[in-house]
């Protein structure tokens, strides 16, 4: 326990971060293996690309304006006297 209280912060929390990515990595691994006997030839996904496919990044279907008049309209309502 000395040795990760000696550790720099910015190692501590990269170490932190690789620790949840491989966590992850880890479940979606079971998840592909649970899905593995239900593939066949046409619709089998290697893991490298089923792992691509899930963690790639999701596009939101706001934009930015809308999303910032949403957070404005719900900071609005939080402030109305009751």
């Amino acid at each position: 326990m000395s040795f990760v209280m000696s550790l720099d912060v910015e190692i501590l929390t990269n170490l932190i971060a690789k620790a949840f990515e491989k966590e992850t990595e880890d479940r979606l691994w079971e998840k592909w293996l649970a899905e593995l006997p239900h593939m066949d030839k046409e619709t089998f996904i290697s893991f490298e690309n089923y792992k691509q496919k899930h963690f790639q990044k999701q596009e939101s279907e706001k934009e930015d304006e809308e999303i910032l008049q949403d957070a404005e309209n719900i900071l609005k309502m939080m402030n109305k006297p009751k």
